[in-house]
């Protein structure tokens, strides 16, 4: 009983409690539960005068753990996760996955990875209803009430269960028409009397620094960028008019390669930094049936386009960890560089 003599409903207060901690938000926990913000509100509160303490600090930044509500968002957080494994394991295991599946995706892998497979998918599993929304950071997770989501890049250390896909290679690249008006390239320097295609990174970093290694020699390349974007297939239709030399990820580059409207360039050096593709969703969603199966699939299709890629241009993958820069720089990588060197004198 709360002070004012009406029984709490505990089991969804605590649903209603941890969703609002994790999403730092009231706003933000009653979105993805699809309930009123005063639902959320009311029901916590009344989870506070039961207890009689305070779990929550309000603040016009957000929401934030009292010592007190750290103690109990542990407990709480591991018995939501224990019912709901124990829902999932005394439910109809033979049963088909059935429901709506929320799936984050960057634009790249989505356009040239998941989507053109998607019909295999749907085929399989009638019964499950996917919503697609573009997807660019981790931080987002929770905002956007994901179910599961893809990126590519390195993950960030946080509570979402992180499954590695494919680990990709870089291709520098550019429309043969612009190769007729510019010139090959032939040596990374090179890249410097070059117009070149800029993608913004999902922490605002301007990737115009380009990495290159051939037999133990590595050598660095602040490209010249006239055009930068943070939406990659932008990037690639200017590339495919002649704008200028792109670096892509090898696994999303297929088809403009198969197509001739683009080619790669500079194929015996290999780029380096190249980001793993990877999807996340919540620990607690680990024994989903719509996760599980989804997940497959998504392994299945990054297994297809790294078998196609000696398709491609040669050049081995190098498996390079998450470099220093990644999350630490806002604006061009170049500056940064710079910067840090004479720091460092």
């Amino acid at each position: 009983m709360n002070p004012g003599g009406q029984p709490v409903d505990k089991l969804r207060a605590m649903q209603y409690f941890n969703r609002a901690v994790e999403s730092a938000s009231f706003t933000a926990a009653a979105r993805s539960l699809n309930v009123s913000v005063p639902a959320v509100t009311q029901l916590v509160g009344a989870l506070e005068r039961s207890l009689g303490v305070a779990l929550l600090h309000r603040t016009p930044r957000g929401l934030s753990l009292t010592p007190d509500g750290e103690r109990y968002y542990e407990t709480s957080r591991r018995l939501a996760a224990d019912l709901h494994d124990l829902e999932l394991r005394l439910g109809a295991r033979g049963s088909k996955p059935r429901g709506t599946l929320t799936v984050g995706m960057r634009h790249a892998v989505a356009r040239y990875c998941v989507m053109p497979r998607i019909t295999r998918f749907l085929a399989r599993y009638p019964d499950v209803e996917i919503v697609t929304k573009p997807w660019r950071s981790m931080h987002d997770f929770d905002a956007e009430n994901l179910d599961i989501a893809v990126l590519i890049g390195w993950p960030e250390e946080r509570e979402l269960a992180v499954r590695p896909l494919a680990q990709t290679r870089h291709l520098v690249c550019a429309a043969p028409e612009y190769l007729k008006r510019h010139g090959r390239p032939d040596e990374p320097e090179d890249l410097r009397n070059h117009h070149c295609l800029v993608f913004r990174g999902a922490v605002a970093t301007l990737l115009d620094r380009w990495m290159f290694e051939k037999g133990g020699e590595r050598r660095t390349v602040n490209v010249k960028a006239r055009l930068l974007s943070d939406d990659r297939t932008w990037l690639d239709e200017a590339a495919c008019a002649g704008a200028g030399v792109i670096r892509l990820v090898d696994l999303t580059v297929g088809r403009l390669l198969s197509s001739g409207l683009l080619v790669p360039v500079l194929s015996d050096w290999e780029a380096l930094e190249a980001p793993t593709i990877f999807a996340v969703y919540r620990r607690s969603e680990r024994h989903s049936k719509l996760i599980r199966v989804f997940l497959d699939f998504l392994v299945e299709v990054f297994a297809e386009i790294e078998a196609e890629r000696a398709s491609v241009p040669a050049g081995r993958v190098l498996r390079v960890p998450r470099p220093e820069w990644d999350s630490r720089v806002r604006g061009r990588h170049s500056t940064y560089t710079a910067r840090e060197r004479k720091s460092d004198v």
